[in-house]
């Protein structure tokens, strides 16, 4: 028996719930040609919300309707990377090749003319049914080379060309993108934003992993793993890896899934969620921001800028720069004038159960 959860990040899940508007979006814009609005998209979500996942499902719907797929993650000199999946042959461009005849010796230099990446894509997008380019990580690119890549989709489309972008990131990194200096083309984009899975989808979609590897599994069970996930994509899985791992163990002599495999599962899930996701998001901040994060935590939902000062013994002023700061690492979020929330899963409780030994490190 193989586990059938996948909680590494970008891999594939046995089922992608919660996804299905914005992948009806993705291939009616295939379907409907030059202009259709699936086919210029922006996807953000915070971390572990499935991003990847979702590019990769929808690149393989891409390629099961004849196009041609590159996919690549955005660094600080991504469109290298782009060129290359485009154009492979690319690197013998300017190559020097040494000479020891007979008659002569010396050095040659191969020179190519350089395509521009318009060119390639147009290429590429009429060698196959279209070309579609996903880029990831948005929130890591260079602001000159997302304006080539734009600029370039952008002249194609007006071309007529079967050409798709799909982008995704970090919500404050696709904001601060598509809000740069001539980024206009990325606004227009339709915008995905992936929030949580709804809960009973949730519990489905377990139920049908479980039992599709011959394990029984009752609803109460599966309700009470749904809960525990919160909806969010990568808990899901790990949530149902581990679940399923300690299942697994008593299978032989009995495939039902016990409380006792949903009691030890969850808290390892929660403790491996605890270290690739709150620990990362809280790492290198500075004491005022954890203290500005410890006292959020004991609000039960949205807190406010005032009572956060009065709460710090600080002004609302002084304490702007680092609400800015949590906000741009994608830790917290504005929901309303004056109050903030936690823009990641469970933070409040990985923050309240280890305030002690997370004041002592910072």
């Amino acid at each position: 028996m193989r586990n059938p959860f996948k909680p590494t990040a970008g891999a594939e899940p046995p089922i992608l719930i919660g996804r299905d508007d914005v992948v009806l979006a993705f291939e009616e814009g295939l379907d409907n040609g030059c202009g259709a609005p699936g086919r210029l998209m922006r996807i953000s979500g915070p971390r572990g919300s499935g991003k990847t996942v979702l590019l990769n499902d929808l690149g393989d719907r891409a390629r099961d309707a004849g196009w041609k797929v590159v996919d690549v993650s955005a660094g600080s000199d991504f469109l290298s990377d782009l060129f290359h999946e485009l154009a492979p042959q690319r690197e013998l461009s300017g190559a020097k090749v040494s000479l020891n005849l007979p008659f002569a010796s010396g050095e040659v230099s191969l020179v190519q003319d350089e395509p521009s990446l318009r060119d390639l894509i147009r290429k590429a997008s009429e060698s196959s049914a279209g070309l579609l380019v996903t880029v990831d990580e948005v929130q890591d690119a260079e602001l000159g080379q997302m304006q080539t890549v734009a600029h370039a989709v952008q002249h194609l489309i007006r071309e007529g060309k079967d050409v798709a972008f799909v982008f995704a990131g970090l919500p404050m990194g696709v904001a601060d993108l598509i809000n740069g200096k001539a980024m206009t083309f990325l606004r227009r984009a339709l915008s995905e934003e992936l929030g949580a899975i709804n809960i009973q989808e949730v519990s489905l979609s377990l139920g049908d992993s479980f039992r599709g590897t011959g394990m029984d599994v009752s609803k109460d069970v599966l309700s009470e793993l749904a809960e525990a996930t919160g909806g969010y994509p990568y808990l899901i899985q790990l949530v149902g890896y581990y679940v399923w791992q300690r299942a697994r163990i008593h299978h032989d002599d009995n495939p039902v899934v016990t409380s006792q495999d949903v009691s030890e599962g969850v808290s390892i899930a929660m403790s491996r969620f605890h270290e690739a996701v709150h620990e990362p998001a809280i790492s290198g901040l500075g004491s005022a921001a954890v203290d500005y994060l410890l006292a959020m935590a004991r609000d039960p939902g949205p807190s406010s800028a005032k009572d956060l000062a009065a709460r710090l013994g600080r002004s609302t002023k002084s304490l702007s720069s680092v609400r800015r700061q949590l906000i741009q690492r994608q830790v917290i979020e504005p929901v309303r004038r004056g109050y903030v929330d936690f823009a990641i899963p469970f933070m409040r409780e990985y923050l309240l159960e280890n305030e002690e030994e997370i004041r002592e490190r910072f």
